[in-house]
Parts: C-alpha cells; structure tokens; sequence
C-alpha cells in the first residue's frame, strides 16, 4: 500500500463501509436503474487453468475479475473493465467471453474464452445473484471531496474530485502529517457499491482495492482483507444522505498512535 494509506484522510477514504442510510434523504431521490441490474453477479469457479478466484459483473456495467498471483499464499490481484451482453454470452473488453445461465443462483456451468485465441474452457462455478432494488448499488464518481482534520489545528478544505497530492499537501500546511511522495496524478476516481457486498475503489492510476459489506436493516458492517492501514474508526457508521441527484457519504477516522483525527465527505454522482 501506498503511504499517503497512513494519513488520516485515507485512512476515512478507503473504507467507508458501516454506512446508516437516512430515509428522509432516501426518499426524496430516485435513480434509474443502472442499465445492467438484471445481470448483475459473482461468479466463483471451483477449477479453472487460469487462477480466476472470482468474476463479478456489477450492475453499472464493470467487471472485475480476481485472480491468485502465483507463487503467493493466498494472495490475489484485481483488474477491471467494461462488459456487455448478447443472449447468454457476456464479452469482457480486455479479458474475453464468459458463457453461462444466469436465471437463478447456484452451481452453474461456465464456459471461458480467454482472448487470444485459446481454446474454450468449461468449468463448473458458483453463481451468486445481485440483490436488488437499493440504489446505493451502482458506480458512482467522485465529484468532490471535503475534508476536515482535528489535532494540533482544525481545518476543512474542499476539493473538485479526490486528488490525493492535493488533499496530503493541505494536510501539511495545517501542521499534520501527510507523505511527501505522493504522486501529482494520483486520487479515487470511482466507487462502486455491488449487490453482492462488494465494495470497489478504482483509482487515478487504474488500480483498485475491494472489501466487503453486510447489510443489517440502515446499515452495512464490514471488512477490509488488508489489515496493515494503521488505523481506528472512530465510529463505526458512516452516513449516506441523497441530495440533488448526488450521494453524500460523510466517514469519520482516526490514525492509531495520533491526536489527529478527521471526517471526508464525498459528493457522488451517479455514473449511469
């Protein structure tokens, strides 16, 4: 993980996942449905030639794809793009074909038909359909982003996008500790919220990181598969509010071994 991981603003950034929704906000906004809802899924092989642990096809029209790194224990790698769908064939752009029954969940077999010119493979996987009917599930960008840090000084800033040079170099002018190294170019472009309880940040550089959620009535619990971020919640809800057509979601964080802590609210506007 990158060090600008260890300032107080990422560390609120990269997991907003307890999040207590407000129904008066809810209420006031409606979304259309993201244009593929209906095919929205996790697909895990139980074997495959290529270490795939997971195919997920949101409902905004991504993929991600998760795949073990050889040598590692355990240890795996995401790479995304966009799908579409034609019957039951869905194309992966950069990846290749996946065919499949998605009526219903359970066992299902998969063909796959790597780019390339290899030959198709057919393996039996595991099919978990989307939940539905929440509009929380989708892409969303990163339109704008606030923050406010507490320690030694108090200070908020607001920010087109998430740029997280811009973002640590405030930080420093108001006398916190930020990493020097961060690159000029690099902040969250995009978040996306799954059916099946992922939770996607897709970054500037095209990288990205996923954790999971749980819904329990207004509000998600979590889990985060990287332990070493070096931080505490302060409290473990979030807050999600829709407003003009936008999703606002407001974390609250503190850095372990620090007087600093912080809130980030970002404005999120549907990609859809």
């Amino acid at each position: 993980m990158k060090k600008i991981l260890y300032s107080v603003f990422l560390a609120a950034l990269l997991l907003p996942l307890a999040v207590s929704c407000n129904k008066e906000y809810n209420s006031e906004e409606s979304f259309q449905d993201p244009r593929f809802a209906q095919y929205a899924c996790k697909l895990t092989p139980k074997a495959d030639g290529e270490s795939i642990v997971s195919i997920e096809l949101t409902e905004s029209g991504l993929y991600i794809l998760e795949k073990a790194v050889p040598g590692s224990s355990g240890k795996t790698s995401f790479s995304y793009g966009t799908y579409n769908v034609n019957g039951g064939v869905y194309s992966l752009n950069g990846f290749g074909t996946l065919a499949f029954d998605n009526s219903a969940s359970g066992d299902v077999q998969l063909t796959i038909t790597s780019s390339g010119g290899a030959a198709p493979q057919t393996v039996q996987a595991t099919l978990s359909k989307a939940a539905g009917n929440n509009q929380f599930y989708r892409t969303w960008e990163v339109e704008k982003t606030r923050v406010t840090v507490r320690g030694w000084t108090t200070a908020s800033a607001d920010f087109t996008g998430c740029n997280f040079y811009e973002i640590a170099d405030f930080l420093r002018r108001n006398n916190h500790k930020a990493p020097a190294d961060v690159d000029p170019g690099y902040g969250l472009k995009n978040v996306v919220f799954t059916g099946n309880n992922s939770a996607i940040f897709v970054y500037t550089d095209e990288t990205l990181d996923r954790s999971e959620f749980s819904l329990d009535g207004e509000s998600l619990s979590y889990s985060w598969e990287n332990d070493t971020l070096g931080f505490t919640f302060i409290t473990d809800k979030a807050k999600v509010e829709y407003m003009d057509g936008k999703c606002l979601l407001r974390v609250d964080a503190q850095i372990q071994n620090s007087t600093t802590s912080g809130s980030v609210t970002f404005v999120l506007a549907p990609v859809d």
